[in-house]
């Protein structure tokens, strides 16, 4: 049997033998990864207000998971990881296994995913082709396995290293996040630092540090790294959480020691290590990977974001500011002068209502990765339509597998969503309207997209649960074609079993 064949065997072994469920709902626990999908995450939130909390015993949990999508039109769903809608019919069975204790948690996540013929690409070139609609660089192979989700930590009081297949969401967000989305499929991730909040009084802190190693397109190593870090302060009605994402986006490119100092190969320590540099370049002139003679320029991609959000507890209120550059600043003068400069940001809101045995959800979101129109043309220093946000094609425009880490509208954008919900203990009932439009100053005619959706999650046992979900999506200027029309028809269901 050859090694490919046999990991599809043993991938297959744990699929029929092996079911998971986690209820990692309280901070005191280390919470699965699944919760790094946005539905899944709004569904947890609502758990809270319907059962206080829930809390995981130490010990093992199983789940058997299925799902089926048929889709009419062009490719479709976002930030559901590994499965998406990118031909007529999709469907996966995962099962899902998890143990945990006092100093290490492991969950496991195995599946199948099969598809029919992928939808026609329409042609498109350069960042904007990796918009979720469109099809770029998708396997054709009829049937797909492996793990996701999946992660081993080990820790003591909540800090210490992982090693897994996961997702990630970086953003206070429930519709879209600048930094990191679980927009792309899980990725091999090395992390180090805390994997809950430590707490001083009313004080919480976490910071942690992941390294992504994969290839490019033309096979260079390239590295995703990341810092995330919060503060928090809680009073009995209100918790306010400062915090930021660095990341950066290096690789083992031919040219290092032709352009700068460096005469050794790019490794993942190296690309941890960025993380934790200084902020300015100028300050960073004189390392062995900048470009002599100049004030700090290097060959990375660098994204920084700063976010606060505040939870009006008595209220069950959020409201949340996200504001990123991807442009690394010379020094504080600079910055200074070109606050604006590819400034994206997002602003939201999320409203728990309770009436007697009903909860009530209403969120509102925005999101802009478009190029400021306040900057002052005395001092920018670049074209203002051009495309700032994903838009190296040295690292595949920040994809994944043909799927973006970020945000999932892409480069040159703008992302509307509200979104209303109910739920009691058995059922949970959502509805969206969402407006994306893409290229907005970079394309003549920029794709508009509008979408509606409902999802339906019905409790059937104590065991069991089933989600259907129905979506009508309409993008105009499709391809940035003008009133050139796509539509998608998908219908979703789910089932879900545990014990």
């Amino acid at each position: 049997m050859s090694p490919t064949n046999f990991i599809a065997f043993k991938t297959k072994l744990f699929i029929y033998f092996f079911h998971l469920q986690v209820l990692l709902f309280s901070q005191e626990f280390i919470e699965p990864n699944g919760l790094a999908l946005p539905r899944n995450s709004l569904a947890s939130e609502f758990s809270r207000l319907n059962y206080g909390f829930s809390q995981i015993q130490n010990g093992f949990n199983f789940s058997i998971n299925s799902g089926f999508i048929i889709n009419n039109g062009h490719s479709n769903v976002d930030n559901n990881a590994e499965f998406f809608s990118s031909s007529k019919n999709s469907k996966i069975l995962s099962s899902r296994f998890s143990y945990n204790n006092s100093w290490i948690f492991v969950e496991l996540e195995p599946y199948v995913i099969s598809n029919s013929k992928n939808f026609i690409k329409e042609p498109i070139e350069g960042s904007l082709s990796y918009n979720n609609n469109h099809v770029v660089n998708i396997s054709n192979k009829k049937q797909k396995t492996g793990f996701k989700q999946s992660q081993i930590i080990m820790h003591y009081n909540g800090f210490g290293i992982g090693y897994g297949l996961i997702s990630h969401w970086w953003g206070p967000g429930f519709h879209s996040a600048l930094s990191l989305s679980s927009n792309a499929a899980s990725q091999k991730t090395y992390s180090i630092g805390t994997f809950k909040d430590l707490k001083f009084g009313n004080f919480s802190f976490g910071s942690k540090i992941i390294v992504k190693p994969y290839n490019n397109y033309i096979d260079d190593q390239i590295f995703f790294s990341g810092l995330k870090s919060h503060i928090s302060y809680s009073s009995s009605s209100t918790i306010i959480t400062a915090g930021f994402h660095r990341t950066y986006l290096s690789g083992n490119f031919n040219n290092l020691n032709t352009t700068t100092r460096f005469n050794n190969n790019w490794t993942l320590i190296d690309a941890a290590k960025l993380v934790i540099e200084p902020l300015f370049g100028q300050s960073k002139k004189d390392l062995s990977y900048t470009i002599p003679g100049t004030p700090g320029f290097d060959a990375w991609d660098e994204m920084l974001t700063g976010f606060v959000n505040f939870n009006f507890v008595d209220q069950n209120l959020n409201i949340y500011f996200d504001i990123a550059s991807d442009d690394n600043r010379g020094n504080f003068s600079d910055l200074r002068s070109h606050w604006d400069h590819t400034l994206g940001y997002q602003i939201g809101i999320k409203k728990f209502e309770k009436y007697n045995n009903i909860n009530f959800f209403t969120g509102i979101e925005y999101l802009s990765t478009k190029v400021s129109n306040t900057f002052n043309p005395k001092f920018y220093r670049g074209d203002p339509n051009t495309i700032s946000y994903y838009s190296k094609r040295s690292y595949d425009y920040f994809s994944y597998k043909g799927r973006r880490m970020g945000a999932h509208s892409g480069s040159s954008s703008d992302d509307f969503i509200v979104m209303i919900g109910f739920s009691n203990k058995n059922s949970m009932l959502f509805m969206s309207y969402n407006k994306e439009r893409h290229g907005i100053k970079s394309e003549i005619y920029p794709e508009l997209k509008n979408e509606f959706c409902i999802n339906l999650h019905q409790k059937i046992t104590n065991y069991s649960n089933i989600t259907l979900t129905a979506e009508y999506e309409k993008i105009s200027n499709y391809s940035f074609v003008k009133n050139n029309n796509s539509f998608s028809r998908l219908f979703w269901l789910s089932y879900s079993f545990s014990f």
